[in-house]
């Protein structure tokens, strides 16, 4: 089935008849550097869940359906090796899948039954996310579940459930502090200015790849893009960046057909950052933690 749709492009050539390249690349400065990692993050980043960018924290186990074992294997093999490359926890085989892959002949029609199957699953996206997730023409569509907990693991507690119960000064806390429903309390607590007390973890993902959109695509160049937009998070589409990156690949220009030095410095630094802390904090370490990796030995 899918060498008829997805070409897996092969080249073969003696060594002695290659002719000389000559690669030219320009070196870039590090104030560069942190421009592009800056525009690169912007480009990429979704929205905050909960004014903070979430990653997976609980070991990921993928599962990859709708093509034969053969090519389902080497797209899981590909998703296990960026995930372990950036240091993303992985569950060993036979786990419980967590990541699902799903390879369709029409991802819109396969996104509206997962949704109406398992509403739970995309009852945190806002307005917009479902209608790109379920009109937009795209060859590769993804969503992911996150939920808060404390330092300690524990899940976060709706604020009017736990506000309404304690009180500072005699007063209750729900009348004492401003909330909204969407507020999220945790039990813990430190005299950090700086620690919010609230991790965002990614629990599940759904990716779905549209085989006729996606004709023409080397299969690993198709598995590298779908690694990264599931290990993390990012717009649906992503904005085109202005580096090197997978994430091109179905621009106008083709893009890079493998994860780049750029993708790998992103994925990376999103493993690295501190979770407690709010979005511009954590931007603040993307940029820097990605500028790192490009700094010379």
């Amino acid at each position: 089935m899918l060498p008829a749709v997805l070409s897996v492009v092969l080249a073969a050539a003696s060594p002695s008849a290659a002719p000389e390249i000559t690669v030219e690349a320009e070196r870039l400065t590090e104030q560069q550097i942190e421009a592009k990692a800056r525009d690169f993050i912007r480009d990429v980043l979704p929205i905050p869940a909960y004014g903070q960018y979430a990653r997976w924290t609980q070991p990921v186990c993928p599962k990859v359906a709708g093509i034969a074992d053969v090519y389902a294997a080497m797209v899981e093999t590909r998703v296990r090796a960026a995930a372990t490359a950036a240091g993303v926890p992985l569950a060993p085989p036979g786990c419980r899948t967590n990541l699902s892959i799903t390879f369709s002949e029409d991802a819109r029609v396969t996104a509206g039954i997962i949704a109406r199957r398992k509403p739970r699953l995309v009852a945190k996206l806002d307005g917009l996310q479902q209608d790109r997730l379920f009109n937009a023409a795209l060859p590769v569509r993804w969503w992911h579940v996150s939920e808060p907990t404390d330092d300690n693991g524990l899940p976060a507690t709706s604020a009017t459930v736990l506000m309404t119960t304690q009180t500072f000064g005699g007063q209750s806390l729900a009348e004492s502090l401003p909330i909204n429903p969407d507020t999220i309390m945790t039990g813990s607590y430190n005299s950090s200015l700086i620690d919010t007390n609230l991790k965002i973890g990614v629990t599940g993902a759904v990716v779905l790849v549209d085989i006729p959109l996606a004709t023409g695509k080397p299969l690993d160049a198709v598995a590298d893009y779908v690694a990264l937009v599931a290990l993390a998070p990012a717009k649906l589409p992503p904005e085109l960046p202005g580096v090197p990156s997978i994430l091109g690949l179905f621009g106008s220009n083709g893009g890079a057909a493998a994860l780049t030095g750029w993708d790998k410095a992103y994925l990376a630094a999103l493993y690295r950052i501190q979770l407690n802390r709010n979005a511009n904090r954590q931007r603040g370490q993307l940029v820097g933690a990605i500028k790192a990796s490009f700094a010379p030995d």
